[in-house]
């Protein structure tokens, strides 16, 4: 039940805050939040389709900063990772490693998703999580 509250919490920061970059993303529909929590850490997903501006590595750790506040979920137990569907419809996850330092994100280090067993993980987590 909390999950759901916190969920309802985010939505509603989401339509109201016009000026954060990711929520004019997801308003327009060209990125969709997802969040799925196991043992304490929060699973942030940010699905796509194709190359989005705001998962550019230059712009990343901007993108990352406005997930946590918007969401506001812990830095120290949060994992962000992107859903790119591709044009054949397969799911690519990327994680984004990132240090947290001073309020604030750096040193982020992108990582595909490749091993057979983290991929079924992330697939599992993704397909139970909740939209934001």
């Amino acid at each position: 039940m909390a999950l759901d509250q916190s969920l309802h919490k985010s939505s509603a920061r989401l339509h109201h805050s016009h000026s954060c970059d990711i929520a004019k993303a997801v308003q327009q529909g060209e990125l969709a939040l997802s969040l799925s929590t196991m043992l304490g850490c929060d699973y942030i997903f940010v699905s796509h389709k194709g190359a989005h501006e705001l998962l550019a590595i230059q712009r990343l750790a901007t993108t990352i900063r406005e997930l946590l506040d918007i969401l506001e979920t812990s830095p120290h137990q949060s994992t962000v990772v992107s859903a790119n569907e591709t044009a054949t419809g397969e799911v690519v996850f990327t994680r984004h490693d990132y240090k947290w330092e001073n309020r604030q994100v750096s040193n982020v280090i992108p990582t595909r998703v490749t091993h057979t067993d983290q991929v079924d993980f992330m697939r599992m987590m993704f397909d139970c999580s909740s939209t934001c």
